[in-house]
């Protein structure tokens, strides 16, 4: 008690000595007021925080480890790689990051799940990766990846928050678990749905015209085999391209199984639909048999090449490149590869984007990644997660921005060839519904000639399309089919505004039995279709495999989907 109560007599005196010297301090020359009423005294101004910056410079320079996915005969500028570009370049120069590929690898599904499957396994990822899905849960699952809530609040730029938070934020949270932000999800959009192309060229040669109904697209691909429609005076064409994949990013048939009503898996997620106040898997739906026995009967008929189980998405290219094949269910994108370089080559093959049909008219295409089907993480403990909002912030200024500079960033220009660019940047993202717009603006001003008011991007497309429409071919053929009236984005604006479009119903995280069984359930879809096309088994093979979907995993999976969707 003594020792505490001198304690307190101690702090007490220290206090009141504390308490004379800040009064007399106070007062200018001692106890005296000042003479001067109009004096003022002088304070420091308090020091302020400097202003943040989210796009700071890293000074010294921070390393980010990556690795890229590409496409088999992707071109560069010369002098450019993977490796070193003008991405990799501005990132250096303006964030002070240097990027590091820690593996450049094919972009085939097989190939790159394969990758991945090692990576993931042995804790081996890069600090900054893309991944699926299921890839996600899995490496949330195992606390692989770091939580970017705050990193993304903070960074993220206006442009970037806009786009990724339409739809009432259904990319974000998709990305979220707990109330946690646990990757950086790409932008929506509707830009996914397929569409089918046909050669116009062939068409006249074999006196039809596009295709209006599915019986339209057989008989299509019946003249393409049978009439000659190069008339080069041999049979050596096929009716319809497919490739060894199935869903593949090129030669894929999702668009025909729509013409069916038909829906089954596609290369990063599995089709939900509502049916009676629940959801159902589509891919075991009945609508699939009839689907599977038009194939099934085109390939009898030698409209589908018969080595296509072994050809992956570029050898089908080549078939089509070699004008073998003038008919495919594609995508927007497929006019500026392969078609385009048919064209470089003045092969002069007219391709054409139609709308997807059904049995009796307008088909309906389905758009599976109602959510993202790829998402951006960061590997736990790396130290700047916040620099991989900064590199999506640099691309959307670049490519979308105000003052976007699309022809350093998107396509560069080599003599009369145009390379895309934008595609080898570290981090990338859409800008919702952005092409649609390019479309209408840009068409609109080549029937008036009056470009005022484009922005870079759009004045870039009406000059090239210009040329185009002028005669002057060049690099650029691909515009006109994907921009032009009557082009892809024309044919995606229509889906849109009939209503067209289908949705995935579930738009949760892969489910914990989808994590475990869904690769083999997937692989047992493949083996089935595909065996079922080549005519190795007979159509009610569907029904087999049905019975052993729902036995390997696919009841409980149904199960743990309309759980989710009661819970919602």
């Amino acid at each position: 008690m003594k020792q505490v109560r001198g304690q307190n007599i101690l702090l007490l005196v220290l206090t009141l000595s504390l308490t004379l010297v800040a009064a007399c301090s106070g007062n200018n020359n001692g106890n005296k007021e000042t003479t001067d009423p109009t004096s003022t005294t002088e304070e420091s101004p308090a020091p302020t925080e400097a202003a943040f910056d989210p796009m700071a410079k890293y000074d010294p320079p921070i390393e980010l480890t990556t690795a890229a996915f590409i496409r088999d005969g992707a071109e560069f500028p010369q002098g450019d790689s993977i490796e070193n570009n003008v991405w990799t370049r501005l990132y250096e120069e303006q964030l002070g990051i240097k990027i590091k590929y820690d593996w450049v690898s094919s972009d085939t599904p097989e190939v790159r799940d394969q990758k991945m499957s090692v990576s993931i396994a042995s804790n081996s990822l890069p600090e900054l990766i893309s991944v699926t899905p299921r890839e996600l849960q899995m490496l949330v699952d195992a606390g692989a990846v770091e939580d970017m809530t705050e990193v993304y609040d903070k960074y993220a730029s206006p442009l970037v928050k806009e786009n990724l938070e339409v739809n009432d934020a259904i990319a974000l949270n998709a990305a979220t678990f707990d109330g946690k932000l646990m990757a950086i999800p790409t932008a929506g959009g509707i830009e996914a749905v397929p569409m089918i192309w046909v050669r116009a060229d062939w068409l006249k040669n074999v006196g039809l015209e596009g295709p209006k109904t599915m019986d339209d697209v057989l008989a299509i691909a019946k003249a393409f085999t049978e009439q000659d429609p190069d008339k080069n005076g041999e049979k050596d064409t096929f009716g319809l391209a497919i490739g060894k994949n199935i869903y593949d990013g090129f030669a894929g048939v999702e668009g025909f199984f729509a013409g069916y009503g038909a829906y089954p898996y596609n290369a990063n997620s599995t089709m939900w639909l509502e049916k009676d106040g629940k959801l159902a898997y589509a891919g075991v739906q009945p609508e699939m048999k009839e689907a599977l026995a038009s194939l099934q009967s085109m390939f009898k008929a030698g409209q589908i090449d018969p080595e296509f189980a072994v050809k992956d998405g570029v050898k089908v290219a080549e078939s089509v490149t070699s004008g073998k094949i003038g008919l495919l269910f594609g995508h927007f994108w497929n006019a500026s590869w392969p078609f385009n370089d048919m064209n470089k080559q003045a092969l002069n093959a007219d391709w054409k984007p139609f709308p997807l049909v059904s049995k009796s008219g307008a088909g309906q295409p389905y758009l599976p990644e109602a959510t993202p089907s790829s998402y951006y993480v960061v590997k736990k403990g790396y130290e700047h997660p916040e620099a991989a909002v900064k590199l999506l912030n640099v691309y959307y200024d670049n490519i979308y921005g105000d003052n976007a500079k699309p022809e350093t960033y998107h396509s560069v220009t080599e003599g009369d060839k145009k390379i895309e660019v934008f595609g080898y940047a570290v981090m990338r993202g859409n800008k919702v519904d952005n092409n649609i717009v390019a479309h209408e603006k840009v068409t609109a001003a080549l029937k008036s000639g009056d470009p005022a008011g484009l922005n870079a991007e759009y004045k870039d497309y009406y000059d090239r399309m210009l040329k185009i429409k002028n005669g002057e071919m060049g690099d650029s053929w691909f515009l006109d089919p994907i921009f032009g009236e009557g082009g892809a984005y024309s044919i995606i604006k229509g889906y849109s505004e009939g209503g067209l479009i289908i949705s995935n119903a579930f738009t949760g995280t892969p489910t914990t039995t989808m994590v475990e069984r869904g690769a083999t359930l997937k692989e047992l879809e493949h083996e089935m279709i595909t065996k079922v096309i080549m005519n190795a088994a007979p159509i009610d093979e569907f029904d087999q495999f049905v019975a052993n979907w729902k036995k390997l995993g696919g009841d409980q999976i149904t199960q743990e989907v309309n759980d989710w969707h009661s819970s919602k």
